[in-house]
């Protein structure tokens, strides 16, 4: 046994070596030689010991001891492997959770974790994993500010972090400072957590943690078993590990912790929206003797949490708050005068209210300030801001004891006779003293001085060293006087400042023209210089005057406020707690002193006991600073006279460390912990002036001793954000937060529903959905011990119905004790010294509104613990709301409703008239009717005149509560007493809903509904599990969709649906417009949005619950699609329970409905793709699915009629067809183009492995070839329109691409084309009635080119194009017989893809084509020569009975070129005559070291254009071009053409560059009337596609490949992003400037979609996508 363990002690430091070692890639041989999961396990079995603490003890256990570890264990091992639960629909497995490394943050290097602490700690961890695991999806990303953002989860939850798109191509290490298993929590000890596949495969290891991110489905995995927040941040590889403040980026989680009450062996947990807390004032419960009568009110009152203020020794004032001593007990608390008490006998009690009441109790901690009489301040007054220890508050504290002095005269009576008297009540005393103020007392101090120089002294020094230094050789230059600079004296004393001396004897020693000898020299230098210090001197002291004139207006507003105005207190009497000015300091000594002598004070060792009080600050100040440390600049909240002070204590001043102030920080620690030893949580009092890291320091030290520290904070930010940050930093469980805050009902509703659950009728989360992010939790206060009575503020009378609404609320609930008593005053924290009286003895349950409370607080926590999780809202009327809570799980209600009475009613009020209360479901009880009423005939009449018992704390005792519990509806006496029944809803009348009347009712679902209901939850859990009947049947169904069936249920958009001919249209939404698919991919991408953040006031939302015509919609459109028929029987099947629940929840489980076939319907498709798409990333699949938008059968266009005998498998009567773009190009003529057809081909259908329709394309455009072209629009092949030059060279491309890569590609060769247009001038042929074979085809568009043609569209004129002018209808191609290049197109036409035809006649540009392009464009010549390689190819294996070309002269000579040497021609001239060398001498070359857009075009100027189409030739024949060259282009392409989303098309130097792209432009500029610049800058997606895959070709052969892929990574980020958020899932065609949004363009483009898919194919065989 002694072995053993001494081999586990040696196994746990050689795991810590490891961890130290294996971040350096030198020593990772190591990995080899250590079996690293032994360690492990061994690591972590110590661990676990450690944590349970069972050390080893020499000798054999006992054997049934061994027998229940070895069970224990191999349960938790069981547990671990195979645990699996559904919650809130949601499927979870257990994996494991990170890399065991550990990383010290603040230095970034691994470290041994530091031994569990020895200190005790109450409660055990509890941190076995239940049954119901939720799970949750959170992104990380690149510089996020995470502290402002809240993610709150349950403890027992899985958290899986995410990369968000803007980390792609990244590798990065994850870092978290949640602890180990076994471990305790250390903020600064880091570890690396692991990454896994979202197969859930390991991707790191120990050794090699990092990922590359390739994709954002890969994730991190914790289960969260410790409650606490938790910081994670990542590091991206390359940059050096500098810890969490070096972060990339970051994110927090809190996880709730829990509350045990009830004696050991039996406790329960209080749920966090279960507690119930009442605030007592510590000092008013008296000797501990009597305070168990006192507690049980809140016990009796249904409170399960009591909120102690300090039970520490308080200072002079006896304010709660105001603590002599951190480390002792109140004496008040003894028995008897001289009696020790002591924090065990506190936490004795304590501990009977938490084991025998089933009460928690938590206690304030008050970290920012102490008493001024606090006895350790003596011993180490360095603990405060003194005059001594912050030396920058000495001219505060000057103003200060000036004021005091001015205060102490108007006491004196010293200021009468100017027109200050005593009693100050008029405006004019506050004249008269800022008068005084000025003239009198500040100008006796003189603060400005004190950040001034003594400017003669300077002067002097000044004379008397230039006469001893040699006679300058520079000449006065003013323009440097600025350079010398008042410099603060650190002790700031008068006249202290300084200057650069030697700088200033440079620069002014210097010689004026106007002095004539060295005497009038140095008179004049020294002048010079003594003008430029007083002009510093003079403003400063104007900067310092404008502060005071600040400082004494806030003076006078405070006295205006105490003395003056009407709605003040009218404050009479000046005395030591009602002085005249606030004090902001300690005056230690300074009695009977005058100013001068208390200035000097402040500059010896009297200043160390003048102390800085603290307070809070008026005005807009950031609470994350601390007001009291030295600020940027002169002013400071001090001086200025902007704290509202507490002049009973002194501000702490801890420093940035413990070294700081030693005694201090373990002074506070040893409080800190006392505090948590005793109670179950704090309250950080005046939070919001805490130093974060001294809050931080101080609760960590708390939560060693209790790690389930339910911690409460007060905090007044005025932002979510910053709450967010103390929340997030310090792990506060709950803010407070005040409903008297609100000034009426509705505004009250309004907290309540903020601070509440999630809306009625919520969806359920969904693990593939991002996490919302939070708001704090609230612990909602009907009164605050710091908040005046509500009887002050509103009425007597509403202080039931408003403390209904806030037990209606969905959070943590208090009180303040006295408020159930109908206490009518505040009772004051410093002032009140009467006790609190005992239950039974003067309060009883007929106090006050004690059993209402009682009841409300009871149903407060059956809510809570009953998972009522939701909550509505309903202003009935301007005094009546009502308050719903619903459980998502049983569809049980409770609605409460109160009648407020903010403003005192009539006092002989009656009923108020408002209409009905109608809710779905039947009534099950009346849970409570309570009222309050004057004991009087006039029922809400003014209360009299209160009188205070001198002993103890009364309340009203002339009111009488009227409570009823848990009563049929026939005993109400608010309700009518029978309901009436409307379908399955049911109307209760009101008959006495008076003023400060609270009802509340429980519902139960109809019958009828049920049912549905239960079928409904069958339903969804089947889809989640993906197991059960349902899912099975499903699966089936879909199982046997194709992709084109699988198309169509997804996807169509309103004009493809049209198409159908069946009647149907995209779905439209009342008030938000039509969806953009008809398939279920238009109501997902609505429903990503909409879920998380529970929108459920979408108009979606809106129409799901008016009525059934979504449902409907989606599943009779199915049944126009004869596969998809069965699905829409299911799909009906599958709705008609819904249609039959209420109307409320039909959208969340429509979601859950729609979106479980949604992912059927994906698995489905992804089944059907190559392994590439199947086994990839989502980013990949998401593109694939994307393909889906594009293909489809559309009846008005379809492909031109086959030959009947091509060869099997034989295309069907309606083929499948390309759809160019969406939703502009979807039907009809303009959904199939020649060039986009192909260019988006082989992304979109050969990469999909939809071969054999990719085949049909090819062979129906085929079929069309005419003038040895390609149709540019096919139009079913009845109307095709010739007018483009590239499509024939991408459709040929596309076969060679085909032969490649599909089974048996080269078949198509041989297949059966039946040519419609045989020779150029036929008329259509039938199909069959001319075959040819496709190769023969492909000669004869090579043949064409080489003889050359010119030709005229047939039908030339406005039939066909409305905007051409005549010449652009005559056409030209051919080939250069010196280059080979075909050229083709002349000035009045666009062959290329840039083909925009100006169309405006106002501004000129009508028939004018905006980029002809005509000559060579040089994207034509690298698929060219890549077609003419292809056949070379061919011929060399005697595939084809070709070998080249010939042509006949005009003079019958014939003139033959193989393939080979046309395509070496073209090779032999392609870098000469289209890259622009640095030796280019055109005069119309404006860059070098690009590839021009073409050659030989009709305007020269245009070839020299840097344009986006060099890549595609770079690509498709990258052997082409000189690698060199190439990447020069490449990278000036970079420079200037590269877009966030797309490439711009024109340099942005080139004077025709407009970036914009506007269709309805009719504006008089010929360059962008109706959209000509459609070519001319904007930002189109399909270039960018090719300058990636051109990139990685030309890297790899210039050794950039590694940088290149990260940069590629780096830019598809936008396009990652844009699939990710577009409600088409699709990439558009173009962006404008930037890559902003386009309106004209479309929405989704095939070839922006194909052309990015295939870059990531190019990853993909680079092995780059590898995570």
């Amino acid at each position: 046994m002694v072995l053993e363990g001494f081999c586990r002690s040696v196994l746990r430091y050689v795991y810590a070596l490891l961890q130290f070692l294996m971040r350096y890639h030198a020593f990772r041989w190591l990995v080899d030689l250590v079996d690293l999961q032994a360690v492990d396990k061994v690591h972590r079995e110590n661990a676990l010991l450690q944590q349970r603490g069972e050390e080893e003890q020499p000798g054999e256990p006992k054997e049934e001891e061994k027998v229940q570890r070895q069970k224990q264990q191999q349960q938790q091992q069981q547990q671990r492997q195979n645990e699996a639960t559904v919650v809130a629909g949601k499927t979870t497995k257990t994996k494991p959770d990170s890399v065991a490394i550990s990383a010290m943050g603040n230095a970034g290097s691994a470290s041994i974790r530091e031994p569990v602490s020895n200190r005790t700690t109450r409660h055990s961890e509890m941190s076995t994993m239940g049954e119901d695991t939720e799970s949750h999806s959170i992104p990380i990303s690149e510089g996020q500010n995470a502290e402002h953002v809240l993610y709150r989860l349950k403890r027992g939850t899985r958290l899986d972090v995410h990369p968000d798109a803007s980390l792609l191509g990244k590798k990065i290490v994850l870092y978290t400072n949640y602890p180990a298993e076994g471990q305790k929590f250390v903020r600064t000890d880091y570890r690396v957590l692991g990454w896994q596949l979202k197969n859930g495969k390991q991707i790191t290891t120990v050794m090699h943690p990092e990922a590359h991110v390739v994709d954002t489905d890969i994730h991190s995995q914790l289960q969260l078993k410790l409650s606490g927040t938790y910081h994670f941040y990542f590091r991206y590889v390359e940059r050096a590990d500098t810890g969490s403040a070096g972060a990339d980026g970051a994110l927090y989680v809190q996880v709730e912790p829990t509350l045990h009450v009830g004696p050991p062996g039996a406790q329960k947990t209080i749920p966090l929206n279960s507690v119930r807390c009442q605030t007592v004032l510590t000092k008013l419960l008296g000797p501990l003797s009597s305070w168990e009568p006192k507690l049980r009110v809140a016990k009796e009152a249904g409170y399960n949490v009591i909120h102690f203020t300090p039970i520490q020794e308080l200072g002079g004032s006896h304010s709660a708050y105001s603590l002599r001593d951190q480390l002792k007990v109140n004496p008040s608390f003894a028995s008897k005068k001289g009696d020790k008490v002591t924090f065990q006998d506190v936490e004795k009690i304590i501990k009977k209210c938490r084991q025998e009441w089933g009460v928690a109790s938590i206690c304030d901690i008050v970290l920012n300030h102490t008493a001024n009489e606090s006895e350790w301040l003596l011993q180490h007054p360095d603990a405060t801001y003194s005059c001594a220890s912050c030396p920058y508050l000495r001219p505060a504290f000057l103003l200060d004891a000036a004021l005091a002095q001015c205060g102490a005269d108007i006491a004196a009576g010293s200021l009468e006779h100017v027109g200050v008297p005593l009693v100050i009540d008029q405006e004019c005393h506050l004249e008269a003293l800022k008068y005084q103020l000025h003239n009198a007392y500040l100008s006796k101090v003189n603060i400005h001085e004190l950040y001034q120089c003594d400017v003669m002294q300077y002067v002097n020094n000044f004379m008397n060293q230039v006469r001893t230094r040699e006679p300058p050789k520079n000449v006065a230059n003013e323009s440097r006087f600025q350079e010398i600079q008042l410099i603060q004296d650190p002790a700031y004393r008068r006249l202290g400042s300084t200057i650069n001396f030697e700088l200033a004897l440079e620069i002014f020693n210097a010689f004026h023209g106007d002095c004539f000898d060295e005497e009038s020299r140095f008179r004049k230098c020294a002048e010079t210089l003594r003008h430029h210090l007083d002009g510093l001197n003079d403003r400063v002291r104007a900067e310092i005057q404008g502060y005071l004139n600040y400082a004494v207006d806030n003076c006078l507003a405070g006295i205006r406020y105490e003395r003056v105005q009407g709605d003040g207190p009218r404050v009479r009497e000046i005395s030591e707690k009602h002085s005249v000015f606030m004090t902001y300091f300690t005056h230690t000594g300074t009695l009977g002193k005058t100013l001068p002598e208390i200035e000097a004070d402040m500059y010896t060792k009297p200043g160390e006991f003048f102390m800085a009080h603290n307070g809070w600050v008026m005005g807009s100040s950031d609470p994350l600073l601390d007001f009291a440390e030295e600020q940027p600049g002169r002013a400071n909240v001090y001086l200025k006279r902007e704290l509202i002070a507490w002049g009973d204590s002194v501000k702490l001043r801890f420093g940035k460390r413990p070294e700081d102030s030693p005694y201090l920080w373990k002074h506070m620690t040893e409080y800190v912990e006392t505090t948590a030893r005793i109670f179950d949580g704090v309250r950080l009092d005046n939070c919001h002036s805490t130093p974060l890291h001294v809050a931080e320091y101080l609760l960590d030290a708390a939560r060693k001793i209790n790690p389930e520290l339910y911690v409460v904070a007060e905090l007044f930010t005025n932002s979510d954000g910053t709450d967010n940050v103390f929340v997030n930093r310090l792990g506060i469980t709950s803010l407070i937060r005040e409903a008297l805050s609100a000034w009426d009902s509705h505004e009250q509703g309004r907290l309540v529903y903020r601070y509440g659950g999630a809306p009625v009728g919520g969806f359920y989360p969904n693990p593939t959905r991002h996490e919302a992010s939070s708001v704090a939790h609230a612990l909602f206060m009907d009164l605050t011990h710091d908040n005046p009575s509500a009887v002050e503020k509103r009425s007597v009378y509403d202080l039931l119905p408003s403390s209904a609404l806030v037990s209606m609320a969905c959070c943590a609930t208090g009180s303040n004790r006295g408020y159930d008593e109908l206490v009518p005053h505040h009772i004051h924290v410093v002032d009140e010294q009467r006790l609190y009286q005992e239950w039974g003895k003067g309060v009883d349950s007929k106090s006050g509104i004690m059993g209402a409370k009682r009841a409300l607080n009871l149903l407060h926590g059956q809510l809570a613990e009953e998972g009522f999780t939701q909550v509505y809202v309903d202003q009935m009327d301007p005094n009546v709301v009502a308050v719903t809570r619903h459980s998502p799980i049983t569809h049980q209600s409770v609605i409460l409703v109160a009648h407020t009475a903010f403003g005192y009613p009539n006092p002989n009020a009656g009923p108020t008239g408002i209409g009905p209360l109608r809710f779905d479901g039947v009534l099950d009880e009346i849970i409570l009717e309570a009222s309050l009423t004057m004991k009087s005939d006039k029922p809400f009449d003014r209360p009299a005149p209160f009188k205070k018992d001198p002993n103890v704390l009364n309340g009203f005792t002339q009111f009488e509560l009227s409570l009823q519990e848990h009563i049929p509806l026939s005993k109400s006496t608010v309700f009518q007493t029978h309901a009436n029944v409307d379908g399955n809803n049911t109307v209760l009348n009101f008959v006495n809903l008076r003023p400060g009347t609270v009802v509340a009712i429980r519902v139960s679902m109809h019958p009828g509904p049920r049912i549905s209901f239960d079928r409904l939850q069958k339903l969804t859990n089947a889809l989640r599990l993906g197991s059960g009947a349902e899912w099975s049947e499903l699966q089936g169904i879909v199982s046997k969709l194709d992709l084109v069936a699988l198309s169509a249920a997804l996807f169509q958009c309103d004009d493809e649906e049209r198409a159908q001919g069946t009647g149907g249209s995209a779905y439209d939404i009342p008030n938000f417009g039509r969806i953009v698919y008809c398939g279920l991919q238009g109501f997902v991408s609505l429903l990503t949005e909409i879920s998380p953040h529970n929108d459920l006031g979408h108009p979606l939302c809106t129409n799901l619950r008016d009525g059934n015509w979504m449902m409907d919609y989606m599943a009779d459109r199915l049944t126009n699609f004869e596969d998809l028929k069965p699905l829409s029987v299911w799909l009906k099947a599958a709705f008609e329970p819904l249609k039959n629940i209420p109307r409320y929840l039909i959208p969340c489980y429509f979601d859950a409905i729609v979106s479980g076939v949604y992912n059927v319907l994906l698995n489905q498709v992804n089944e059907l793709m190559p392994d590439f798409i199947k086994n990839g990333h989502s980013f990949t699949q998401s593109l694939a699915l994307s393909t889906l938008q594009f293909l489809s059968v559309c009846k008005s266009a379809n492909l031109p009629g086959f030959s009947h005998a091509i060869n099997p498998p034989k295309p069907p009567k309606q083929c499948v067809t390309l759809s160019a773009g969406l939703p502009h190009f979807s039907t009809g003529y303009m959904r199939c183009w020649g060039r986009d057809t192909f260019i988006a081909l082989r992304g979109s259908m050969f990469l999909t492995g939809r071969f054999n329709e990719a085949r049909y394309i090819i062979i129906g455009f085929g079929q069309t070839l005419r003038h040895g072209l390609i149709p540019n629009l096919l139009d079913s092949g009845s109307k095709p329109r010739y007018n483009c030059r590239d499509a024939v060279w991408w459709w040929m491309y596309s076969i060679r691409q085909y032969v490649e890569e599909a089974p048996k590609g080269s078949e198509i060769l041989k297949d059966k084309v039946s040519r419609l247009f045989p020779y150029d001038d036929a008329d259509a042929h039938a199909p069959g009635a001319f075959d040819q074979l496709l190769i023969d085809v492909m000669q004869e568009a090579l043949q064409v080119h080489f003889q050359g043609l010119q030709y005229r569209e047939r039908n030339a004129g406005r039939e066909i194009d409305e905007h051409m002018v005549d010449q652009g209808f005559n056409n030209h191609i051919g080939v250069h017989p010196e280059t080979g290049f075909v050229f083709g197109g002349n000035n009045f036409n666009a062959g290329t893809w840039m083909d925009k035809m100006g169309s405006s006649q106002k501004a000129g540009n009508k028939g004018r084509p905006s980029t002809p392009r005509d000559g060579s464009a040089v994207e034509l010549i690298g698929l060219q020569y890549s077609v003419l390689r292809f056949m070379q190819g061919l011929a060399e294996k005697e595939a084809i009975p070709y070998t080249g070309v010939d042509r006949k002269g005009p003079s019958g000579e014939l003139t033959k070129w193989s393939y080979k040497e046309w395509a070496d021609r073209i090779k032999d001239n392609f870098d000469r005559h289209f890259f622009v060398p640095e030796s280019e001498t055109c005069s119309l070359a404006n860059k070098r070291f690009i590839y021009k857009d073409s050659y030989g075009a009709t305007q020269s100027w245009t070839d020299y254009q840097l344009r986006c189409n060099f890549p595609i030739t770079l690509t498709v024949a990258s052997e082409l071009c000189n690698p060199q060259n190439a990447w020069r282009a490449l990278e000036l392409a970079k420079q200037y053409l590269l877009g966030p989303l797309g490439m711009k098309t024109l340099d942005p130097e080139d004077w025709n560059y407009r970036a914009n792209y506007d269709n309805s432009n009719d504006s008089t500029d010929c360059t962008v009337a109706h959209g000509s610049n459609y070519h001319q800058g904007p930002e189109w997606v399909w270039p960018i596609g090719f300058y990636l895959r051109a990139r990685l070709i030309f890297a790899k052969k210039c050794g950039h490949l590694d940088e290149t892929i990260a940069e590629t990574w780096a830019i598809l980020r936008a396009h990652l992003r844009e699939m990710q958020t577009s409600h088409w899932r699709g990439l558009p065609e173009l962006t404008n400037d930037n890559g902003s949004y386009c309106g004209d363009s479309c929405r989704t483009q095939a070839w922006s979609v194909a052309a990015i898919l295939e870059v990531l194919y190019d990853l993909h065989a680079l092995g780059a996508d590898v995570a």
